[in-house]
């Protein structure tokens, strides 16, 4: 069965965006490596916010050029008026029934690969309904000050974690981890 794996990369006082919701000073210290490589590779579909989705100036180009080319799922109150372009692997699917329906269309999309979850408000929802398996976190070499945190409104949860690899690139560190389950 597909994990659902958390993903994200975090300045190192734990934001995913700066002070104006910007994310390219997080991403220019990013490499590409086997184990990101095989993990995209392994990725059947995508949840995600709509502010996430929105990150692009144009919904089309996601069946053109987006990293993922696998069925989105975009958790939002509000679908847009114009259904966005699609092609023969990239599907988008706006859910508007809470995160629980958005894992389990994602699941059932991915077959025996993984789900990947990306978004901070996206992230939390899930990590409240303890449908994360795994959480994968890259630190940034950047302190950000002010931003969007990940872990935010999780005050009444406390989560533990099994470290299962850490990968060091030139400027970076990611973490992954386990989410276990009480």
């Amino acid at each position: 069965m597909a994990k659902v794996c958390l993903g994200m990369i975090l300045s190192l006082d734990g934001y995913v965006n700066d002070r104006h919701g910007k994310m390219g000073k997080l991403y220019a210290s990013f490499e590409p490596n086997e184990a990101i490589e095989a993990a995209m590779a392994n990725t059947g579909a995508v949840v995600m916010g709509r502010n996430s989705f929105d990150e692009s100036p144009d919904p089309d180009a996601y069946a053109d050029d987006y990293e993922f080319q696998v069925p989105l799922f975009v958790l939002t109150h509000r679908p847009p008026p114009n259904h966005p372009k699609e092609n023969e692997n990239l599907t988008i699917t706006f859910v508007t029934d809470g995160i629980e329906s958005a894992v389990q269309q994602a699941r059932e999309a991915a077959g025996e690969k993984d789900v990947v979850v990306l978004g901070a408000d996206v992230g939390q929802q899930l990590l409240k309904a303890k449908l994360a398996d795994e959480l994968q976190v890259a630190f940034a070499p950047i302190i950000l000050g002010k931003g969007l945190r990940l872990f935010e409104h999780l005050e009444d949860l406390e989560i533990h974690l099994e470290k299962l690899r850490t990968i060091e690139t030139a400027q970076q560190v990611e973490i992954w981890y386990r989410v276990l389950k009480e």
